[in-house]
Parts: C-alpha cells; sequence; structure tokens
C-alpha cells in the first residue's frame, strides 16, 4: 500500500549511504522511526541541512515494507548550547536510550521527557544533572524502572542490594526522588547527589535489558 502520512518530531540519528542518500532517525510522540532521504547528502537538498536535535515536521512516503522515503521537511527549532562537545555528547547518549525504548506504546510517556531533558542539557551549568534526572525518567516510561524497595545502597539486575554498583545513600534516595517525584520536587535532591555514580548505574541498568549503547563515550565529572 502507497501512502503519505506527516509526523513531528526530533531528529536523533543521521547516517550517510551510498549514491548521497542520508539515512535519518526520528523521536516522536508516537515512537521511533528511520526515513531515507534520497540524496539528502547532496548541498542543495533541504535534508542534508537537518541537524541531530532539530525539531522537524516532515511528510514521508511509505510503499511496501521497505523504510519510507522523506519527501518534505521543514524546521520547527533548535536548541543552542548542544553544539557544544560535552554536552552533545551528553544529549547523545539520552537520545539513543530514549530513540531504542520509545515504543509506540511508550513514547508519548518518553517523548516530552527527552524534550525536557534535551533543554536542561543545553542550559543547566551541570549537564549531568539533567541527564541524571531525564535517563531515569526515560528508563521508567520505557517500562525497566529498577525496584527500590529493598534497603541497599548497590544497584544490581534492577534491585537494591548489598553489593553490585555503589550508590550510597544519597544516590539511593536521588533515584528515588527521580522516580517518585515531580521533577521539580526531585531536583533538589540531584544538587547534592553522587551524579557520576548514578549516570552509571543508568547505562549499565539500560544496557542490562537494551545491550550496548554506542553514545557511552560521556565522561564523568561534567
Amino acid at each position: 500500500m502507497e501512502r503519505y502520512r506527516l509526523e513531528e518530531g526530533i531528529v536523533v540519528g543521521r547516517r550517510a549511504l551510498p549514491q548521497g542518500d542520508l539515512l535519518l532517525r526520528f523521536l516522536t510522540p508516537k515512537g521511533s522511526l528511520e526515513a531515507v532521504a534520497r540524496k539528502g547528502m547532496r548541498p542543495s537538498g533541504r535534508s542534508g541541512r537537518l541537524s541531530l536535535f532539530h525539531h522537524v515536521r516532515f511528510q514521508l512516503y511509505a510503499k511496501g515494507e521497505g523504510l519510507p522515503t522523506l519527501t518534505q521537511a521543514e524546521l520547527l527549532g533548535r536548541l543552542h548550547g548542544l553544539e557544544e562537545p560535552q554536552r552533545f555528547l551528553i544529549a547523545s547518549f539520552l537520545a539513543e536510550l530514549s530513540y531504542r525504548l520509545a515504543s509506540p506504546e511508550a513514547a508519548p510517556r518518553i517523548y516530552p521527557v527527552f524534550i525536557s531533558g534535551l533543554r536542561g542539557i543545553a542550559k543547566h551549568p551541570r549537564p549531568l544533572l539533567p541527564l541524571v534526572w531525564a535517563g531515569w525518567r526515560v528508563v521508567k516510561a520505557g517500562g525497566l524502572g529498577p525496584n527500590l524497595r529493598g534497603s541497599g545502597l548497590y544497584l544490581k539486575a534492577g534491585r537494591l542490594e548489598d553489593q553490585g554498583l555503589y550508590l550510597g545513600e544519597r544516590g539511593v534516595e536521588a533515584l528515588r526522588a527521580i522516580l517518585h517525584l515531580p521533577g521539580s520536587k526531585a531536583l533538589p535532591y540531584l544538587e547534592e547527589a553522587p551524579l557520576e555514580r548514578l549516570f552509571l548505574a543508568l547505562k549499565h541498568h539500560a544496557e542490562e535489558a537494551l545491550g550496548p549503547l554506542k553514545a557511552t563515550s560521556v565522561a564523568t565529572g561534567l
């Protein structure tokens, strides 16, 4: 069946293909999707100018079972600040995590958290803080939230135990706040939390379910 459809979302991936085509990945409120922009790498191609984390409205043409073709793209907005190398790496990790978890069922919950996380990473003086908040919220929205009912200070296989990745009292307290309190009430807990340990725990917890995440070159201590 051949059809056109309109979508809106964030560009979270782009890769050059043979013959100058461009493979684009989008995170939308309806889920994750891929599309091919024919000759998109040409300087004159409008889709070739779409960069990561651009907010776009776009039209797809689907025919058969192959990837849909991007036929039109309109830039709606962009976040200034994410072009800084450290912030870009952090945003890339959140983008890959969100893309991998954004099934059609989970996407309506993940998308607003992802947008909020990107805004925080672009502006916050400690970009690791909004990453930790948004990353764990995305994991919860995707159905992979950890069980924090125990008394241990280590996270192992999604549970609080007496061994595993050490979070400490402040780390456990902050993680409980992230997962159970509104964002404005959770952020004070993160100000004094061990962000590096919470990030490493997030990465390990997500990869246990999803496999390796490529955008993992986020340095601690940012």
